[in-house]
């Protein structure tokens, strides 16, 4: 999402008249459930989660998920709001959550009739919202959450205490972006997760424009896309949630998400990473990035037989041939002291890279410095 806009008072007397003069008394059409106060209205859907995961696997994914945020009591959490531009002028009308209770997974919507009732429908969402939440969001930490506490301050109520926050929109694009592109919550529903919505669900983009019309007219039966659409994004957070906590769990058997969970836990856990990337290279097609991440770790670390041993044989899978010749020839040179053998991987690198010229375009600034290699090299054994 975008930085908040500056303040605008055209934005904010246009809403203004809306509110005054075009909106209906009465409210036609809303989805089933009840009003808690005057504007105030709430939606309530119970889904039995006991074939899915339990109570045990939820707390395991918890733990997997904590050094990004993952906390309890999960409160998933999603927003539809009037902009997607953040700002002043934008405010949210429905807020979905969803909170486990026993073997039941609730997702509760709170609908905001007429911005008139706003402070009301704040109240009503701290009162829905467990204390001390350990949010879920899709790019909450940049929208729903700064956005939501903008709208209680300018009510003169408290924000939200900063708690625990899984915004799983960064973990998604550490584990999939390079394999799916965007990563949109629709786009990684069908691609990730297998999720393929109904005909029901309203497009994001269209949503501020059917609130409007919703309030000149007070006839919400062009919402019931709207509600679906939210239902849908907290439901899908809830089974996302599941499958990040299932691959930085290294029960994957993708070679690729493997790979890419060892670097999500690379900043966190160097042990956890090194253990997935090891397993990437293992599996069945191995993952060459894994086995280069694990030699260069080994590399920093002095294991450098360990090193040599990973690097020999990304040489004979063909992986990063010239990259990978290089690096064999500076631990023998510099670090094992052996100037016979770093001659010698200086040497394939060369060969490599006059063999596939045409193909080695990243490697053409690099070649003064492979020359000046092979040069020193051969002094240096002309000389002994």
């Amino acid at each position: 999402m975008n930085a908040s806009k500056p303040f605008n008072l055209e934005e904010i007397f246009a809403r203004l008249k809306v509110n005054k003069r075009d909106e209906p008394k009465e409210v036609l059409n809303l989805p089933p459930g009840r009003f808690l106060d005057e504007g105030v209205y709430l939606c309530e859907a119970i889904h039995d989660t006991t074939s899915i995961v339990d109570e045990y696997e939820r707390k395991r994914c918890i733990e997997t998920l904590s050094s990004w945020g993952g906390g309890e009591p999960l409160v998933f959490f999603d927003l539809e709001t009037t902009g997607l531009s953040g700002g002043t002028g934008t405010y949210a009308f429905l807020a979905g959550i969803g909170i486990y209770q026993e073997d039941s997974f609730i997702v509760r919507q709170l609908f905001l009739c007429s911005p008139k009732y706003e402070q009301a429908w704040l109240s009503r969402l701290l009162d829905i919202i467990p204390n001390k939440p350990a949010f879920v969001t899709y790019n909450g930490k940049n929208f729903d959450l700064p956005l939501i506490n903008t709208r209680l301050l300018l009510s003169r109520m408290k924000p939200f205490e900063e708690t625990k926050h899984l915004d799983l929109l960064y973990l998604v694009r550490r584990l999939w972006k390079r394999r799916i592109g965007s990563c949109s919550l629709s786009n990684v529903e069908r691609q990730i997760l297998n999720i393929e919505r109904e005909s029901d669900d309203i497009p994001g983009r269209f949503i501020p424009d059917l609130y409007m019309t919703f309030l000149k007219s007070g006839d919400a039966t062009m919402l019931n896309g709207v509600f679906y659409h939210n239902e849908m994004d907290i439901l899908s957070l809830c089974n996302l949630f599941y499958k990040v906590a299932f691959v930085l769990s290294g029960q994957s058997h993708d070679p690729y998400e493997v790979n890419c969970a060892g670097d999500a836990w690379y900043r966190h856990n160097l042990d956890q990473a090194k253990l997935l990337w090891a397993k990437a290279a293992q599996l069945e097609p191995p993952a060459t990035e894994a086995l280069w991440k694990l030699a260069m770790e080994n590399k920093r670390r002095n294991n450098y037989h360990e090193a040599l041993s990973l690097l020999t044989k990304l040489y004979g899978m063909g992986y990063r041939k010239i990259d990978v010749a290089v690096e064999i020839s500076k631990i023998y040179e510099h670090k094992l002291k052996d100037a016979k053998a770093a001659l010698s991987w200086a040497d394939k690198a060369m060969m490599d890279f006059l063999q596939y010229r045409p193909l080695a375009l990243a490697w053409q600034n690099r070649l003064p410095d492979l020359s000046k290699r092979l040069e020193r090299l051969k002094r240096r054994l002309g000389a002994s």
